[in-house]
């Protein structure tokens, strides 16, 4: 267990699409400072709670929390402004803006706070928030012309352009080679290292393992088992999920 207060509770979350019931009783907290990973096999509700804890989604019940405020049901423009910023499975980006670009227009919309003094010194203008993400070389390249890897680099960056509180990273390393994913590793400890909570949804276990303190795992739209990694990795509820397989490769989101 995290020591400290929680910045972000869930409780009771359920969200269901029809029939289908892709959050069922979920209940979560997420503590200040820690790189919380979520984890489960294909619809199992990790994107549909994030949508929601974003603001994407309405919840069908259940309430979400933020810094003791509830928060439930807010619009997603008005969780990035208490922030609260995600990235998506799809590396996003203004494909005709460059690099620079897309990074002005995070910062521009950004709301500031005492938060953002404190843990975004060295990162107040785009120049610095590109260098920190690795892309000074690409900065006035349009954002249609980068590989795939530095797209994935361009939106985090675009997410720290918001100054984020809590930024909550959907499949960061989809589609990444070892070293990229190696390199996107570093990048979420040295966000984290400045004292920005992250939330990670990944398949790339080797990755989670390596980098959450603790992890959640969900199935069927409900929460199986959380702690530190090498409990949940020998939870028998887990290795269940994963089909008896060791809990180092499963897919899905």
């Amino acid at each position: 267990m995290v020591d400290g207060e929680p910045i972000l509770e869930v409780r009771g979350l359920q969200k269901h699409f029809g029939g289908v019931h892709a959050l069922d009783g979920v209940d979560m907290e997420i503590y200040d400072g820690e790189i919380l990973g979520i984890i489960g096999p294909n619809g199992s509700g990790k994107t549909t709670l994030f949508n929601v804890i974003a603001g994407v989604h309405r919840p069908t019940s259940g309430a979400v929390t933020w810094l003791g405020q509830n928060i439930t049901a807010q619009p997603a423009h008005s969780m990035a402004g208490r922030g609260i910023i995600r990235t998506f499975q799809q590396a996003m980006a203004f494909e005709d803006l460059t690099v620079r670009e897309n990074v002005e227009v995070a910062c521009e919309h950004r709301r500031h706070s005492a938060h953002d003094d404190e843990v975004y010194r060295g990162l107040a203008n785009p120049e610095e928030i590109i260098e920190f993400v690795g892309l000074s070389e690409f900065a006035a390249e349009k954002a249609t012309n980068l590989g795939f890897g530095n797209l994935r680099r361009l939106g985090v960056g675009i997410a720290i352009g918001g100054h984020p509180r809590l930024l909550m990273a959907d499949e960061p390393a989809a589609g990444l080679n070892d070293n990229e994913t190696a390199e996107l590793s570093d990048l979420l400890e040295s966000i984290s290292a400045r004292g920005v909570t992250v939330a990670v949804i990944d398949h790339d276990m080797n990755m989670m393992m390596e980098i959450c303190q603790r992890l959640v795992v969900l199935d069927f739209g409900q929460k199986i088992a959380e702690g530190a990694p090498d409990e949940v990795r020998n939870d028998p509820r887990v290795l269940e999920v994963y089909l008896g397989e060791e809990v180092g490769a499963p897919t899905g989101t």
